[in-house]
């Protein structure tokens, strides 16, 4: 594994915000000063049919030199966004992109709709971090083998407009349709030991509501959401950002299990109540986000 991908893994980014290939250069900056986390340079969605030749060269142009990197305590790469190139499936051009996106300097790729676990093993061999996403009734069986399926995977998102089509579901706006399968996501991502990513918040004028989201998704598990809109970011961030309470409480525990280890005993108390290892493995989680935080601004 690489230290990248052991970065992002302990300490996955909050909001992941798609801006479009061709509109990269100008976008790029203004994601970042929106509080990105992760900007997904986008060559699938965002990026129409008969401009993907042009988009791809565009990519494996851009010479990315803002992303963070590996090293520790450099206070200048945690005000970065980690860069990432989202690709298409057409086996035609799929090992162009690949090859774009490595040049370009990004340190990962978000793979579409994948469903099997072949497909991610057979985006690996340019080294980048890796991010699947389940987007398909047979993609979400197979999750866990997905997210298993290389030590490059980083993260496994999840797609819920596809998905949501390829089963037939019509999803209220409480996505109460959609909760099992997101419930789904977040299992295999914590299996296989990697970062969970929610599906984007669709109301463009409802950044309330993007951040709502955010804190009921966080609550069933996952690290970060992904988004279509920069006035999305700061509320996303917002709630999966701990409060002052949690990393106070987090921070007990920890020291509570450490002090007991010290002493020869792997149970400890904290404010009247019994803490065992899962509980202080949450707790660190806890604090890697409020680092990440502190460190985003």
């Amino acid at each position: 594994m690489s230290q990248t991908v052991d970065r992002l893994r302990a300490a996955p980014p909050r909001s992941w915000l798609f801006v479009p290939a061709l509109k990269a250069r100008e976008w790029i900056p203004k994601a970042a000063a929106a509080g990105a986390d992760a900007v997904i340079v986008d060559l699938e969605d965002a990026t129409a049919p008969a401009e993907k030749e042009r988009a791809r060269e565009f990519v494996r142009d851009l010479q990315l030199s803002d992303a963070p990197d590996a090293s520790e305590g450099s206070a200048t790469n945690e005000q970065r966004p980690w860069i990432f190139v989202r690709v298409n499936l057409d086996p035609e051009t799929l090992e162009l992109e690949l090859s774009a996106a490595a040049r370009s300097g990004a340190v990962g790729i978000v793979i579409p709709k994948v469903d099997a676990p072949g497909m991610v093993v057979g985006a690996a061999w340019h080294g980048l971090a890796l991010v699947p996403m389940i987007e398909s009734a047979r993609g979400l069986i197979r999750a866990a083998e997905i997210a298993a399926a290389h030590e490059q995977v980083a993260a496994i998102a999840f797609g819920s407009f596809d998905f949501a089509a390829d089963i037939g579901a019509v999803v209220s706006k409480d996505g109460r349709e959609i909760e099992h399968a997101r419930q789904m996501v977040v299992v295999a991502a914590a299996a296989a030991g990697v970062a969970s990513i929610d599906t984007p918040w669709l109301d463009l004028t409802d950044a309330d509501g993007a951040g709502e989201e955010a804190a009921r998704v966080r609550r069933l598990g996952f690290s970060g959401k992904l988004a279509i809109h920069p006035k999305h970011v700061a509320p996303i961030n917002a709630a999966f950002t701990p409060s002052e309470e949690e990393v106070r409480h987090a921070r007990g525990i920890v020291e509570a299990l450490d002090a007991a280890i010290a002493k020869g005993s792997g149970v400890a108390t904290f404010e009247g109540r019994m803490v065992d290892r899962p509980l202080a493995l949450a707790a660190r989680r806890v604090l890697a986000r409020a680092d990440l935080a502190r460190g985003r601004g």
